[in-house]
């Protein structure tokens, strides 16, 4: 995975309806989502730049599985659509797990304030982050990405949590408490199985703190989980191990469509 600029595309969209409307016609198997994006202007952006811009950053980070098994937890999900499921959450990792930019500032500054107990960030902190970012990691440097490049990702990744429902307010953003309930936890662990299947303890897995649990509270909720007859699970106090027992297809219905 590359660095890109695809935080810009996101920043920009007015209706995050519309990636769910992506995903499903994807899922769907529908050929012509690049037709009807770009010329037949299904969503509404006004230039076909935007458009084309707009296509791209689905494609590369939305659009995209590792296996099958992690695209067939979207297919359960998002086809049909259903807005009662937790797409805020879904649409997050997917960034963090295929948007390489997204991920570094989301572990390494917007959840470092969070977890510690940050009341807002600006954009000046993403945009200093990002402008240490290319003097640090040798990747990075190397697109030669000037800072009136870098100032819209900036304020765009702010613009993009905020869409998701994880901050608030105008130009300081505050941080809003993330709550995550037992369901939404539940589709996290299936789909860092499906992703990640060679990670076998997920006290080790880098991407726990995409949860939003912190790591002290992390065990005693995945056992409240597996109590609830949704995962398997194995612990040792230094290791721990999650099995799924719901099929990935039908995940969706048993967590959230239960009579």
């Amino acid at each position: 995975m590359k660095y890109n600029t695809d935080i810009n595309s996101f920043g920009g969209i007015q209706d995050y309806h519309m990636i769910h409307e992506s995903l499903r016609s994807y899922l769907n198997n529908e050929k012509d989502l690049k037709d009807r994006m770009i010329k037949d202007n299904i969503f509404g952006i006004r230039t076909e730049e935007g458009r084309g811009r707009f296509y791209r950053g689905i494609k590369s980070s939305i659009l995209k599985f590792n296996n099958e098994n992690h695209k067939a937890i979207y297919n359960a999900f998002f086809n049909p659509i259903n807005n009662t499921y937790p797409y805020n959450f879904m649409i997050f990792w997917q960034l963090v797990l295929n948007n390489k930019l997204f991920r570094k500032i989301t572990s390494d500054l917007y959840l470092k304030f969070y977890f510690n107990g940050k009341a807002a960030i600006t954009s000046d902190d993403v945009l200093s982050f990002i402008m240490h970012l290319k003097e640090v990691d040798e990747e990075f440097k190397a697109l030669n990405y000037t800072k009136k490049t870098i100032e819209p990702v900036a304020s765009k990744y702010l613009t993009v949590l905020k869409k998701l429902g994880f901050l608030d307010g105008a130009q300081k953003k505050e941080f809003k408490h993330v709550q995550v309930s037992d369901s939404a936890l539940t589709v996290y662990l299936y789909l860092m199985n499906a992703a990640q299947p060679e990670i076998r303890n997920q006290l080790m897995n880098d991407f726990q703190v995409f949860s939003f649990i912190s790591p002290e509270s992390f065990p005693e909720r995945i056992k409240k989980i597996a109590q609830k007859g949704w995962i398997g699970m194995t612990y040792s106090g230094t290791n721990l191990g999650v099995q799924p027992i719901i099929e990935y297809k039908d995940l969706a219905n048993v967590l959230y469509n239960r009579s």
